[in-house]
């Protein structure tokens, strides 16, 4: 069984060959992916059009398998969420959710990368945050990735 396959079913819903496809893309990029970038790699299945994507990206983030992240010009990129396991044990791990999106995320302001930094969690006074309910977070650190430092040396 194929990743995607085992995160879809793991969260008890239901696999179909759309929501596999576009789930494996995401899990197969080392960085978080755009819609057209998702469309992209999924060009040479003709079954897969641009709304096709789009519903699944946002059944996808319904069901917090992955998650939306604010890019340049408001444009979402998606990337995989980090799942909560019911065992430490790594052999018997089974995915009971995913984690809220709570984090912070690299992004390289030359290629548009998008990173998630789930080490890093933000901390609130709680007295500040007392009447809000918070669904979710978003930090964003901007820079340059290693790649584009290589080819674009700060002057």
């Amino acid at each position: 069984m194929q990743i995607a396959e085992t995160i879809i079913a793991q969260a008890g819903l239901r696999p179909t060959k759309a929501r596999l496809a576009v789930l494996k893309t995401i899990t197969e990029s080392s960085s978080a992916l755009s819609h057209a970038e998702i469309l992209e790699r999924l060009a040479g299945l003709k079954e897969f059009d641009r709304v096709t994507i789009y519903r699944v990206l946002e059944w996808l983030t319904e069901n917090q398998l992955v998650h939306k992240i604010s890019g340049e010009n408001r444009a979402g990129k998606f990337q995989l969420s980090q799942p909560k396991f019911s065992a430490s044990d790594q052999s018997e791990r089974k995915v009971i959710g995913q984690d809220a999106h709570h984090h912070a995320h690299l992004h390289c302001i030359h290629c548009g990368k998008i990173s998630c930094l789930h080490d890093v969690k933000p901390r609130f006074n709680q007295e500040i945050l007392k009447h809000y309910q918070i669904s979710q977070i978003e930090i964003n650190l901007k820079g340059v990735c290693d790649d584009c430092a290589n080819v674009h040396p700060s002057k």
